[in-house]
């Protein structure tokens, strides 16, 4: 996500700490600030106040929109009197474009098609995260 962290913090929901962890060594220490909503908040220094911002909270909401816009497009028509040949390489396209979109392999995506009254529709894409995508996917930029 393009946006700075400071500016996230700004505008991230305030969830209570339930409990603070102290980790690393001499000249290292942070604090990990275990929040009501599940996620954590590292940070140098305790937290002075029992309520501190939850940017993860704010960025799972982000990616939960995109989510439902995504889910609510209608059927993507792709050909009408083309070929066989033809539809099949707009698909792997499909396919090549969804990959590089989220940064996964090309075989990590599944095209799912259909032919109604001789146009191919696409009817969705089912994409597969390893852990490591998932990590990737959601780590802070």
């Amino acid at each position: 996500m393009g946006i700075p962290v400071t500016t996230e913090r700004r505008q991230s929901p305030r969830r209570k700490v339930k409990l603070v962890e102290k980790i690393g060594g001499w000249g290292k220490i942070e604090y990990i600030h275990h929040l009501s909503c599940g996620h954590s908040e590292t940070r140098k220094r305790i937290a002075p106040s029992s309520e501190i911002a939850c940017v993860r909270c704010l960025r799972e909401e982000a990616m939960k929109k995109e989510i439902r816009a995504l889910s609510r497009v209608s059927p993507l028509v792709v050909g009408n009197d083309d070929t066989f040949f033809d539809d099949e390489l707009k698909i792997e396209r499909t396919r090549a474009a969804l990959a590089a979109k989220f940064g996964v392999p090309l075989d990590a995506i599944d095209v799912i098609s259909e032919y109604i009254s001789g146009k191919l529709i696409i009817r969705s894409a089912t994409i597969y995260l390893s852990a490591t995508d998932v990590d990737k996917l959601t780590k802070n930029n």
